[in-house]
């Protein structure tokens, strides 16, 4: 059993450098936490962390994003997600936890690779396409926290530009959070000790952001974006075979 002092610091340092590769790359924040506070706390205190932490940044970014998105291209992705968001909640209330650690270990793993492998799709972004993916991203998140990389990808493929790009992503955060909040409160998923955990972790994980996005001009994106990438990937290795 880990002791709890070396388990706070662990989860301490792990959501400020998660913090630190949201606000320096835009990626990497829950596959990095998720993974190593599911060593610490179980993976069902992991995923409800790692959402929690996320509500300020949500609520900061959702200002300006919910103007500037392009929300006939967002709407099949939201109203999919909605759909499976509380399927991937109920998932994570229902089944083993053996099984969702697993689970989260391969997420994270297979998102790892594509991000380091640098894929992006390159055909014609429907709305069938967008459904999916909004479907994707919602069961992903609702499971795990996990639902970024799907629907990241999808909007980077529809081409548009780079301030409409990331207001979207922004917005869809936005909603998927409120949403899996929601959906976890419904399936009675909280517990006042993680609650007061994740108070006292979301400063830490806000300094991140603040540090990642303005104080790393001497380090280049390339090199952050692979130690980012190596270290997911050997977080997801450690818990899908843990």
């Amino acid at each position: 059993m880990i002791p709890l002092e070396f388990s706070l610091i662990l989860g301490l340092g792990t959501v400020f450098f998660g913090g630190i590769s949201r606000g320096y790359t835009g990626f990497g924040a829950a596959l990095i936490i998720v993974p190593i506070l599911m060593l610490t706390h179980g993976p069902v205190v992991a995923v409800i962390i790692m959402s929690l932490i996320e509500v300020p940044g949500a609520l900061q970014l959702a200002r300006t994003a919910i103007r500037e998105a392009d929300w006939p291209a967002l709407a099949p992705l939201c109203i999919a997600a909605a759909i499976t968001i509380p399927i991937g909640a109920w998932s994570l209330a229902s089944l083993n936890t053996e099984i969702i650690h697993k689970a989260i270990g391969a997420l994270v793993v297979i998102f790892g690779a594509l991000i380091a492998s640098g894929w992006h799709y390159q055909g014609e972004t429907k709305k069938t396409l967008s459904t999916i993916a909004g479907a994707l991203s919602g069961f992903c998140s609702g499971i795990a926290s996990l639902g970024g990389p799907p629907v990241v990808m999808f909007l980077i493929a529809k081409g548009s530009g780079a301030t409409q790009t990331r207001a979207g992503i922004a917005a869809y955060f936005a909603i998927a959070t409120a949403l899996r909040i929601a959906a976890f409160g419904w399936y009675e998923l909280y517990s006042k000790d993680t609650v007061v955990l994740s108070l006292f972790l979301a400063p830490f994980y806000m300094a991140g952001i603040w540090i990642g996005s303005r104080f790393f001009e001497k380090t280049t994106e390339l090199l952050f974006r692979r130690v980012v990438v190596l270290l997911v990937l050997i977080m997801g290795g450690i818990a899908l075979l843990k």
